[in-house]
Formats: structure tokens, C-alpha cells, sequence
């Protein structure tokens, strides 16, 4: 290579058309410059105040965007300048980087140099702008070769990610109806008689599972088990911890022989239990995860009910000679709150002609334009069916909600329980 600065420029392609004079007063205003490979000849964001004309060696342009990575934008070869756009824009910052691809040699010229030669030599103006537009057609067109291909890839990942979605959702989707069907296994006959008592149920879950629970079951010859609550929550964890509790309710009331007579563990005692369980088990001291639930056992002889409740929100309905009453009026904590609680037992006598009614909150808080179904609603509806029909069952009631409801959906879990004191002699089935 010519070390004659003259020489040089007079090669360059921008600056043809200069007299020799002219080339050796440019010369004399440029310096030699060497830049290893790897190295920044400029940074983007700094001040601009050098203007760089290459003479040997390749240099790449980088730019980094907002959010983004810095990538590369173009490359520059001998004879092209770099720095100038920032120079000719007047922007108080350079808009991107130049890096050294291999050893690079050039000639800097100070901004103020570099001005004086565009404005003595409008010549040269038209081909460093010449050159500049046609740098940055370069830049626009692999920007968009760019965008194309990444696009492509872009849709090729959204295609291959909504596959994968779509798989996990059926796979989600069937396990779901698995889980609703071993839920509906789990649930009591709708319809149950012995004599003179038929009981039904129904369990309305506002998603595909849900975490209400109710149920009955046979203690011993003359006692039923009977139960109804509500987990907090929806969905597979609720489902999980209903099925849970049902499980521990129906195994938790054991028959005891008790000076040569057989008794059942008081519901009171049954609860303590189960609290206690969940509380090592399920919620482990957590004040957001807790059951609501009522348990009682019925006397089928002599038709009394001796029952507990922890932080039932509906007290259950008795119905009897023509009007509604709550069987009480305030319950005790829910199950999870207060570790080492004992529950109370409480007792009830019902007589021929009565009906026993339990639904979960989900019934009384159906709402419809800011209204609630309401414990008045289900007290007056209740015993207007009793007195046109002379019996209650769980469809008259849902009927009642679902009315009121105008055909929306149910906002929360429902079960119901009903129990009614006929006096007919029927054969249990």
C-alpha cells in the first residue's frame, strides 16, 4: 500500500474530480488511522466529532434498537466513509455502531474539516449522499429480507406453539371429564327412601368440577349419615380436597358399643376430628384454604337429628305445618381456622309431615342484575311448593333458582339436600 496520503485520496471514488492542491490541503487535515480487528471505530450514542474514510480493510455497521439487540445493518469496504450521516443529519448523537471486521486502516477528519470539504466542493456532496442513499437501500432491503424470514419464523413458532397448546388442552380436556366423572361416582343417589323418609340430592358445580359436597350414608340399621359443605375455591384443587373430606366425613362416624349398647360419635366429635385433620393435612395453618361443612346423624326411630355445623352460611330450612324456620341461627368456626377447636353438638326432633332442607351458599347468592336468590326467597318458595304439592324435593328448588336465574348460569357451586318425613311405609332402596 502507498503511504503518500495524497495518493490515496486521489484514489478514492468520492473524492474524484479534486485538483492536487486541493487533494494534498485535504491530506493535510486527515490523519492516519489503524484499527485492530474487533475493535469500535465508532459507538452508537456517542457524540459525533471524527469522520472516518476507509482505506483499507472491511468494517461492519451495527445498530442497536430500543428493546432490542444490537445487530448488524451494513458493511463498508475502502473508499467509504462512516460517521458522515451523523455529520450531514446534525444529530447530536451517532445512530449506531461501526466495528473493524479485519485490520482496518483509514483517514479521520474532523466534523468541522469534513463540513468544509462537502461545502468547498459540492462535487463531492452529491457522491457521499449518492453513496449514502444507496447504503441505506441496502439497509432497507435487508431489513426486509430480514423481517421476512423472521416473520416466517415468528409464524412457523406460533403455529408449532398452538399445536402444542391445542394438545395440552384436549389432554387437559380429558382429564377434566375423567375427574367430573369419578366427581359424579363420588355423589349420593339422587333419590334414597326408607321408611317413611326419602332424601334427595343434587349437585350443580358452576365449572366442570366443583367443590361443594353432600351426601348421605348408612351408619347402622336405624342412623343415617348426613352431610353437606363447601371448600373454598373451584376446580381440580377443590374437587381434589371435596373428595378428600368425603372420604375422612365417612369414615371419621364410627359406631361405638357403649355399655353393652351400640352408639355413634357425636357429630360434634366427628368435626373436632376432621378439623384437625385438615388442618395437619390441607390448609397446614393457611387462612384462605378452609371448609364449610354441616354433619348430623339421623335417628331414623325416632327421627331426631343431632348435628354440628362449621361456618355453614345457609343454615339448613325445617319446614313444618306450613312455615320455615332456620334450624339455627349461628354456626361455629369453619373447618381450618382454629387449630384444636372442639365443635358442639346440637340435637333436633322432627315430626311427620316435615321436610329438612340444605343447599350450599351457591343457592341463596345466585344473582341476577345485582339481586340475590336470598334466604327469604328460598323460605317463601320452599314452603309455597309444600303447601300446593304437600312434598319438597331438590328439583323443585333448583327450578326455583334456575327461574330466577332467567336462563344465566350459576355463579357458584350448588348442592342441595332435602329430607322429608312422609310416614309412608316404604321398603328402604
Amino acid at each position: 500500500m502507498a503511504t503518500d496520503p495524497v495518493s490515496l485520496l486521489a484514489r478514492n471514488k468520492l473524492l474524484q474530480g479534486l485538483t492536487e492542491a486541493q487533494l494534498r490541503g485535504l491530506g493535510a487535515a486527515a490523519r492516519p488511522r489503524s484499527f485492530a480487528a474487533g475493535t469500535a471505530i465508532i459507538r452508537q450514542a456517542e457524540a459525533p466529532d471524527t469522520v472516518f474514510l476507509l482505506t483499507e480493510g472491511r468494517a461492519q455497521v451495527r445498530r442497536a434498537l430500543p428493546g432490542a439487540e444490537e445487530s448488524a445493518v451494513a458493511e463498508l469496504e475502502p473508499g467509504e466513509f462512516c460517521g458522515e450521516m451523523a455529520v450531514i443529519a446534525g444529530v447530536a448523537h451517532h445512530t449506531a455502531s461501526v466495528i473493524a471486521l479485519t485490520e482496518v486502516k483509514a483517514f479521520s477528519l474532523k466534523t468541522e474539516d469534513f463540513a468544509r470539504l462537502l461545502g468547498e466542493f459540492p462535487e463531492i456532496t452529491r457522491k457521499v449522499l449518492t453513496n449514502i442513499i444507496l447504503q441505506l437501500q441496502g439497509m432497507n432491503n435487508r431489513w426486509l429480507v430480514t423481517m421476512r424470514t423472521e416473520k416466517e419464523l415468528l409464524e412457523q413458532k406460533v403455529r408449532e406453539r398452538t399445536q402444542a397448546l391445542e394438545e395440552v388442552g384436549q389432554r387437559v380436556q380429558r382429564e377434566l371429564v375423567l375427574a367430573q366423572n369419578i366427581q359424579r361416582n363420588l355423589l349420593p343417589e339422587k333419590r334414597k327412601t326408607w321408611p317413611g323418609i326419602t332424601i334427595c340430592t343434587d349437585y350443580i358445580p358452576c365449572t366442570e368440577l366443583g367443590g361443594d359436597i353432600t351426601g348421605v350414608f348408612q351408619i347402622d340399621e336405624t342412623r343415617l349419615g348426613i352431610y353437606g359443605g363447601d371448600v373454598c375455591g373451584h376446580g381440580i384443587y377443590a374437587a381434589m380436597v371435596m373428595s378428600y373430606v368425603k372420604k375422612l366425613i365417612e369414615t371419621s362416624f364410627k359406631r361405638i358399643l357403649l355399655n353393652r349398647q351400640y352408639v355413634v360419635k357425636p357429630p360434634g366429635a366427628v368435626l373436632t376430628t376432621i378439623n384437625q385433620s385438615f388442618i395437619s393435612e390441607i390448609s397446614q395453618g393457611d387462612p384462605e384454604i378452609y371448609l364449610t361443612l354441616f354433619l348430623a346423624v339421623l335417628d331414623m326411630e325416632h327421627l331426631t337429628l343431632t348435628y354440628a355445623s362449621a361456618g355453614t352460611h345457609c343454615p339448613p330450612l325445617v319446614l313444618s305445618g306450613g312455615n320455615a324456620a332456620l334450624l339455627f341461627t349461628q354456626s361455629d368456626f369453619a373447618v381450618g381456622h382454629v387449630p384444636n377447636h372442639e365443635y358442639a353438638t346440637s340435637r333436633h326432633t322432627f315430626g311427620m309431615g316435615d321436610v329438612f332442607l340444605f343447599v350450599s351458599d351457591g343457592v341463596i347468592e345466585a344473582s341476577r342484575d345485582g339481586e340475590l336468590f336470598g334466604m327469604e326467597r328460598l323460605m317463601r318458595d320452599a314452603v309455597a311448593v309444600v303447601r300446593e304439592s304437600g312434598s319438597l324435593d331438590v328439583d323443585a328448588v333448583v327450578r326455583s333458582v334456575r327461574s330466577f336465574l332467567g336462563g344465566e348460569p350459576p355463579q357458584d357451586d350448588m348442592c342441595l339436600l332435602t329430607i322429608e318425613f312422609t310416614g309412608v311405609d316404604e321398603p328402604a332402596r
